[in-house]
């Protein structure tokens, strides 16, 4: 059977490789859940691969839908131009009209022969002819130009707030597929969710998802399990840090593609540890993105500059905020992409933690390490921990490949300076030295002695 793909790499994963032709689909949710920002998208996709596309829209004008379209970067009228794309405004058309449009309609786009038709929304519909014109349109109108056109039928409804039913009751038991979009608040954060409870023909192995919208789409992303279980590292090639006697703890580095924390109390030298291995891997050639949710960007350059540390390498520097794992996900693998990244710094994942419950914290955790294996990216975190058996206690730490604890002594007597320790608590798969190490910072960066 031949498959349109959604070009949503998430959620063509999750259909088995996305929608099957001569096919009705219906996207459902209550208002601002993304219907047709979903919809809108896939026939998007599509059109940029030679596919023919039709909207039908029964919510807004053609001048509207062109511009909303453009917020997301979605140049419809330049697609009409190019003939693969066709808008039917059914918003101005007077209700007395309507009929005898619909069968112009169904006469115009049995000629036109478009690959993808979406109806945005059925809801209206069915509110101007009832529920009975509503469900002869689903059985026979959609039905005939499904099966004649060999086409993809995409149906938008809404789900009332407060029920679970979807619009007049009969549109998820007619159509093949019903994909269902649902938001919740939580605190300061709204998290979405996309469930597929009905796919004829389609292998579906997980039935729910969460979902993000950005300015470039939508994000599907599997929710992860929260049980932290081995991961299989790649051990053949290493990473050096540039600090010699820190590779030497670690057993030679940190591998590539590997997961690593990097821990203490405020005022042990996290920053600044992150900063000079950073520029010193930049100095190797490796494509570095510093990202930081603790300090201001000129202050980080000022100090990057102090130190000495010339290495070449991307530092953005982001305010903490209230936001879903998935929506921190988002966020990371684009700035990845944008920057064609390698190794990804994150200064710190306690800010993350800071507007997180504990559960959705791991879960964020996860999502990094998800990414970390799907680009193959070494990840360095800094994270602020006051005690080292605490940090050990948490359900994250399973999940590292290497924990690096840094510690300080204050001045017992007046004319004494700060000691500072550190120490490689765990480095999975290696031969490394736990021990006790002295280091200071100076120009140049750390200096372990």
């Amino acid at each position: 059977m031949e498959l349109i793909p959604t070009g949503i790499p998430g959620l063509d994963k999750a259909l088995s490789g996305g929608f099957s032709r001569g096919t009705s689909i219906l996207i459902a949710g209550n208002p601002g859940t993304g219907k047709t920002h979903l919809a809108v998208h896939v026939l998007f996709n599509n059109m940029k691969k030679g596919l023919k596309g039709a909207y039908i829209s029964f919510a807004e004008t053609k001048r509207q839908f062109y511009q909303n379209a453009m917020e997301s970067g979605l140049n419809f009228e330049e697609a009409e131009k190019k003939g693969v794309f066709k808008f039917y405004d059914m918003l101005t058309m007077p209700k007395e009209e309507m009929k005898d449009f619909l069968d112009f309609l169904i006469q115009d786009l049995v000629e036109w022969k478009p690959d993808i038709i979406v109806f945005d929304s059925i809801t209206v519909l069915g509110q101007i002819f009832g529920a009975a014109m509503m469900r002869s349109f689903l059985h026979s109108i959609i039905g005939r130009l499904v099966n004649a056109l060999n086409s993809l039928a995409i149906l938008i409804d809404e789900i009332p707030y407060g029920e679970r039913r979807v619009g007049f009751g009969v549109e998820e038991f007619v159509v093949d597929g019903v994909i269902v979009l649902e938001m919740e608040r939580q605190r300061e954060v709204i998290k979405r969710y996309l469930t597929i409870p009905k796919m004829r023909g389609r292998y579906i192995a997980r039935s729910t998802y969460e979902y993000v919208i950005t300015d470039y789409g939508i994000d599907v992303i599997p929710i992860p399990d929260l049980r932290f279980a081995e991961r299989n590292i790649q051990t053949k090639e290493r990473i050096k840090t540039g600090i010699p006697k820190f590779d030497e703890l670690l057993g030679g580095g940190f591998y590539k593609g590997s997961i690593n924390l990097i821990a203490g109390p405020t005022g042990s030298g996290k920053t600044i540890f992150a900063l000079t291995i950073a520029s010193n891997m930049a100095k190797q050639g490796f494509r570095v993105l510093y990202m930081t949710f603790e300090e201001a960007l000129g202050a980080l350059l000022g100090t990057t500059k102090n130190l000495g540390l010339d290495g070449d390498f991307k530092v953005i520097s982001l305010i903490p905020e209230a936001m879903t794992p998935i929506q921190y996900y988002a966020l990371i693998k684009r700035l990845l992409r944008e920057n064609s990244s390698e190794i990804l710094f994150i200064d710190s994942i306690s800010a993350m933690q800071s507007h997180m419950e504990e559960e959705d914290f791991i879960k964020a955790i996860r999502y990094l390490q998800l990414l970390s294996k799907e680009k193959n990216i070494t990840l360095i975190m800094t994270y602020l921990s006051q005690n080292s058996n605490l940090l050990q206690s948490t359900g994250f730490s399973t999940l590292m490949d290497t924990i690096t604890i840094l510690s300080y002594e204050l001045p017992s007597r007046p004319g004494e300076f700060l000691k500072r320790y550190l120490m490689v608590l765990k480095a999975r798969h290696s031969e490394h030295k736990a021990v006790l190490r002295k280091f200071k910072i100076t120009l140049g960066g750390i200096e372990i002695e």
